[in-house]
C-alpha cells in the first residue's frame, strides 16, 4: 500500500522546500522466512515563502497541493 510522506529538505528565514514522496512497502511471508521490499518515488516539491505556498511536480509544472494525494 502506498502512502505519501513529506520531508523538509531545506529551510531558512526566506523559504522552506519540502519534498513529497510516495512510499510503498511490501512484505511477503513464506515457509522459509520473509521478504520486504520498498519503493520511494518523488511526487512533488513544495516551496513556502512568507506570502505564498506553491507546488511543482517532477516535470517542474505547477500542481494543486490539494490534489497531490490522488497521484499515488
Amino acid at each position: 500500500m502506498a502512502r505519501l510522506r513529506e520531508r523538509s529538505v531545506f529551510a531558512d528565514q526566506r523559504f522552506t522546500v519540502t519534498a513529497v514522496e510516495s512510499l510503498e512497502l511490501e512484505t511477503t511471508r513464506t515457509n522459509h522466512g520473509g521478504f520486504m521490499s520498498g519503493r520511494l518515488k518523488p511526487i512533488a516539491v513544495i516551496v513556502k515563502v512568507p506570502d505564498r505556498t506553491y507546488a511543482l511536480d517532477m516535470d517542474a509544472e505547477p500542481v494543486d497541493i490539494d490534489r497531490l494525494a490522488t497521484q499515488v
